[in-house]
């Protein structure tokens, strides 16, 4: 039995693990940072809405914002995040 191969065979292993898991690492941090920042766009605008302004600007940029947050690739991160759990 060559034990050498077998332990090199099994490192390599490991290594290749290891890497898709810093990937993965890599993907659930930038996930995580654009979850954060949609969060906090979307309490300033409520915040703002909150306060009864009657500015159409802020309905205009809530709608905007809601539209966009919709219709964006990051609302696939739903899905992505519960694949993960």
């Amino acid at each position: 039995m060559n034990y050498n191969y077998k332990l090199q065979k099994e490192l390599n292993g490991e290594y290749q693990l290891l890497n898709r898991a810093r990937s993965r690492h890599q993907h659930f941090e930038k996930l995580i940072d654009s979850i954060q920042e949609r969060i906090i766009e979307l309490e300033t605008l409520h915040k703002k809405l909150e306060m009864n302004d009657p500015d159409f600007a802020v309905h205009a940029e809530a709608e905007r914002v809601l539209y966009r947050h919709n219709t964006s690739p990051e609302c696939s991160q739903d899905s992505a995040v519960k694949k993960a759990g």
